[in-house]
């Protein structure tokens, strides 16, 4: 199954929420991430977390899962909620970064201890003034691999959040040769030679970030 949650923060465009249902099978809202529905007139499947930034509009036919556990953030709950109900095989993120990089590095810790077999992506739109308009955050795994739409010329990062070894890259202006977490590797601002550039990873999980 594949799953669209759309969380509190920077909310999605019409455009970019449109896209995401279409490819979903399943929908849903993080708490305040319902508003982004609201604006654009369309509905989630269902609505969940503590419900304590939610307006008004919610209707009968959205479903409502009340998750009151302050232990834990709105999309950590969501998560173990869907990954206990469903059989899940991609998950795409909305609104979950954008207004506070705390925020946008937790979600990404989060993502990054989920079963690695399924494919997980953080889409966020860039409104401050820059080059970039879309900023497309993908992690990989060896049993999840990269499967981004890049085109040449288009900029990448590695985000180097897990304690990944033998990430190597073919189609960059500067290649990664099997490179580890535990060297201090850094790779920022890296640049696509050809569309669609690969890249491999022998353990754990890194994060691949595209600017476009």
């Amino acid at each position: 199954m594949n799953i669209l949650i759309v969380a509190s923060g920077s909310p999605p465009s019409s455009i970019l929420l449109h896209s995401g249902i279409d490819h979903a099978d399943l929908v849903l809202a993080v708490d305040g991430g319902f508003d982004a529905f609201q604006e654009h007139g369309l509905k989630p499947d269902t609505v969940l977390g503590d419900m304590d930034s939610i307006g008004k509009g919610i209707t009968s036919d959205i479903g409502r899962v009340h998750l009151p556990d302050q232990e834990y953030t709105d999309l950590e709950k969501t998560l173990q909620y869907v990954l206990n109900k469903h059989t899940v095989r991609s998950i795409v993120l909305l609104g979950a970064g954008g207004q506070r990089t705390d925020h946008l590095l937790h979600n990404l810790e989060i993502c990054g201890s989920i079963d690695p077999g399924i494919k997980i992506t953080i889409k966020n739109e860039l409104s401050h003034p820059s080059e970039y308009t879309a900023e497309f955050i993908q992690r990989i795994t060896p049993q999840s691999p990269f499967d981004l739409r890049v085109r040449k010329d288009d900029t990448l990062s590695i985000l180097p959040l897990g304690n990944f070894r033998g990430l190597s890259s073919n189609g960059l202006l500067w290649e990664i040769m099997k490179a580890n977490r535990s060297e201090n590797f850094i790779s920022q601002s890296n640049i696509a030679l050809k569309d669609d550039p690969q890249f491999s990873i022998e353990e754990d999980y890194a994060y691949i970030a595209v600017y476009q």
